[in-house]
């Protein structure tokens, strides 16, 4: 337990210095992200959603992230939760207007396609902003996909069932996980809740697990459309994921892991 407790303070040591890098590096948050080029949107669209925080800096960094790991056409934010200092609890737990939100991202989607139709389009979101995409995929009316969606330290139930969703993607879902992440997506979802109001571990540390009541034609989307990437010591080495709940946002993380399997 001291161990795991060590390995989150030194990932929080990082993460103070990597915001106060990100601030500099953005004239204090008026930077804003370089994928930002209304000239990229006919080659795809990738629309980066941000934790319970809303959009930041750290969000930004993201979007560059992909940006650096080769992700074709326009990468942009989208904001979809209450903002400082008011937001954070109300992000969390209002699943009414979290799928309200969805609902919007959807029709925002759809106005995509309708201008640039048969483009690639990817959902990527960090912890809280996983449910929100989930929900997005699932408000699709029939007849529309997306090619994929990314969780990174998800605070969705591990138990949540993802065929609807699984079914409105072309590739599916990468959920990328990490066990160290127990301050927030273990202790903090228990006590909080998840995104989709259950108390338990979440998604982003545990993995998903396949739930018992799929049929089996549920089963067999959920072999073929769900990839999940557990946080190895590697990727601190390579990427500095240090395996706590904000490495997983980072952007050397998506530049090499992350990019990759959505240019697939």
């Amino acid at each position: 337990m001291l161990r795991r407790l060590a390995g989150q303070v030194h990932d929080y040591t990082v993460l103070r210095a990597r915001f106060a890098s990100l601030w500099i590096r953005r004239g204090l948050g008026l930077v804003q992200p370089r994928s930002l080029d209304a000239s990229r949107l006919d080659e795809g669209l990738t629309l980066v959603l941000p934790g319970i925080e809303s959009e930041s800096v750290f969000t930004y960094g993201m979007c560059d992230g992909l940006l650096d790991g080769g992700v074709r056409g326009a990468i942009r934010v989208f904001n979809w939760g209450l903002p400082f200092p008011g937001g954070y609890l109300a992000n969390l737990t209002r699943l009414d207007r979290n799928r309200r939100r969805a609902q919007d991202l959807a029709r925002e989607i759809m106005n995509y396609q309708d201008q640039y139709p048969g483009r690639p389009v990817h959902l990527v979101a960090q912890s809280g902003g996983a449910g929100i995409t989930v929900f997005t995929a699932e408000a699709l009316p029939d007849g529309r996909m997306i090619d994929g969606i990314v969780l990174l330290g998800g605070a969705l139930s591990p138990q949540y069932n993802l065929a609807s969703a699984l079914r409105k993607t072309r590739k599916g879902i990468l959920n990328s996980y990490s066990p160290k992440d127990f301050v927030i997506l273990n202790w903090g979802t228990s006590l909080f809740g998840t995104t989709d109001r259950r108390f338990t571990p979440a998604c982003g540390c545990a993995g998903f697990a396949v739930p018992e009541t799929l049929t089996a034609e549920d089963r067999q989307i959920y072999d073929e459309k769900l990839y999940q990437l557990c946080w190895t010591k590697e990727m601190a080495d390579t990427c500095h994921n240090w395996g706590g709940h904000i490495s997983s946002g980072g952007e050397k993380y998506l530049a090499h892991y992350i990019a990759p399997w959505i240019q697939r």
